[in-house]
């Protein structure tokens, strides 16, 4: 349950790529609740082709892993406030080596990807006239693409070292930055692995009570992202909200 209707989102135009399912679905329902205009992004041709309840948004289809799908995504768009990057990398089975290795080092010098969709809308977010610019707000979706040359720790350092790096490049475009994530699980070798507890959503390590990350529900990411991107943090830019 989310507290959206705190916010008024009246006439804004929001993006958020990967808001067909998950997280992102839960994003962009709330940001339509607040009144918002969005538009959700996905893989497939067509909307119909989804599950999920489609009908409250536009719908464009782009593959983050192409330079010529990420083009023609910017180029549909005229008018951008708020851009929510929710999208996590899937990669094709099967895809050859060669073609794998140069999607990993496209994206992690800024060239696929989540960074350069940001990259080719930062103009047009630089033009909102919201209270505070145009805003970004990246998920941990976009930790799944530093993934594929990082581990997921520091995956997650190197998304909030991002957060603060653009938002300093960008803020002469009046363009604020943020990120909300939830906290990286580590990897642990089965033998290490905290036991479960009888309390719901918790775990002992070392000793000590900790929530499992997974008990975050998508619900407060949405509110998250949602008070990133209101009047309320307009001077809110370079920060990662992580969730535990």
């Amino acid at each position: 349950m989310t507290t959206s209707g705190s916010y008024d989102f009246a006439g804004y135009q929001v993006l958020v790529v990967g808001g067909t399912r998950g997280e992102g679905h839960a994003i962009a329902s709330s940001f339509v609740s607040c009144g918002a205009s969005v538009t959700v992004t996905g893989t497939m041709m067509l909307r119909s082709l989804y599950d999920s309840d489609l009908s409250a948004f536009d719908y464009e289809s782009v593959n983050l892993a192409r330079q010529d799908s990420i083009d023609h995504l910017a180029a549909t768009i005229d008018h951008i406030d708020v851009l929510v990057l929710a999208a996590t990398c899937h990669l094709p089975y099967g895809l050859p080596a060669g073609e794998h290795d140069f999607i990993v080092e496209a994206s992690r010098s800024g060239l696929l990807g989540p960074t350069f969709l940001t990259t080719r809308l930062r103009l047009k977010l630089g033009q909102s006239p919201a209270l505070g610019g145009g805003c970004v707000v990246n998920t941990g979706a976009v930790r799944t693409w530093l993934e594929l040359s990082h581990t997921p720790e520091r995956a997650h350092a190197e998304l909030v070292a991002s957060t603060t790096r653009a938002a300093g490049n960008w803020a002469g475009l009046g363009v604020r930055v943020n990120s909300v994530a939830r906290s990286p699980r580590p990897v642990l070798p089965r033998q290490f692995a905290p036991r479960p507890v009888a309390s719901a959503g918790s775990r002992v390590a070392g000793g000590t009570l900790v929530r499992d990350p997974r008990s975050a529900t998508d619900g407060a990411v949405a509110d998250a992202v949602l008070f990133l991107a209101s009047s309320s943090a307009s001077r809110i830019t370079g920060h990662t909200l992580t969730i535990t």
